[in-house]
C-alpha cells in the first residue's frame, strides 16, 4: 500500500509517478487527486474543481468535485451516479477514501453498538414526529367528513409505512 501525496496539481505528474507499475491505489486520506488526475477538462472552481463528465461525456464541464470535511464529494449534474464517474476513469471509492477504521477491543465495539443504537432511536423519533404530523393532518379532515385527496391519501399511506418502521425500531430497541 502507497501514501498518497500531493506532489503536483491536478492534472499534472504526481500520484501516477508514485504509483508507478502498481495496479491497485489506496488512500490514506481523502483526496480527489486520483480522480482529478484521469478527468478531462478540470478547472478550479470556488472550493472545489469542475471537470467533463467521463462516463457521460459532451464538452461541458458537468462533474463538480470537492474536499470537505475529510470526504470527497462528487456530483455529475448531467444524471450520472458518483460511482459510474468513478469506474468510467477506472478507479473506486476506495482509491479516493480512506479505510474506515473499526474499534477493536469488546469495550469499543459495545460503544460503537450502543452509539449505532442510539442513533437509530433519534432517527426513528424524528421520522415518527414528522409522521404523526401527517396522520393529525388527514385525521383531522377526515373527521370534518371531508375525503382525502388521492394524493394525501398516497402520503398518508407512506406516512403509515414509516410509522411501522420506526415503531420497529424502537421495539427492537427495547429488547
Amino acid at each position: 500500500m502507497t501514501t498518497m501525496q500531493r506532489k503536483a496539481p491536478a492534472c499534472g505528474p504526481g500520484l501516477e509517478e508514485a504509483n508507478a507499475g502498481r495496479r491497485w491505489l489506496h488512500a490514506d486520506y481523502a483526496t480527489a487527486e486520483p480522480l482529478l488526475q484521469r478527468l478531462e477538462g478540470v478547472q478550479k472552481s470556488g472550493n472545489g474543481w469542475r471537470a467533463r463528465c467521463p462516463s457521460c461525456g459532451g464538452k461541458s464541464r458537468k462533474v463538480a468535485i470537492a474536499e470537505r470535511d475529510g470526504k470527497v464529494l462528487l456530483h455529475c449534474f448531467g444524471g450520472c451516479k458518483a460511482i459510474e464517474v468513478l469506474e468510467a476513469v477506472g478507479l473506486t471509492w476506495a482509491d479516493i477514501m480512506p479505510p474506515r477504521t473499526w474499534p477493536e477491543s469488546p469495550e469499543e465495539r459495545r460503544q460503537a453498538r450502543r452509539a449505532l443504537r442510539e442513533a437509530s432511536w433519534a432517527a426513528a423519533l424524528s421520522v415518527l414526529a414528522v409522521e404523526a404530523t401527517i396522520v393529525r393532518l388527514a385525521s383531522a379532515q377526515l373527521a370534518r367528513w371531508q375525503q382525502l385527496t388521492e394524493e394525501d391519501d398516497a402520503r398518508l399511506a407512506l406516512a403509515c409505512e414509516r410509522i411501522d418502521k420506526a415503531a420497529a425500531v424502537l421495539v427492537e430497541a427495547g429488547r
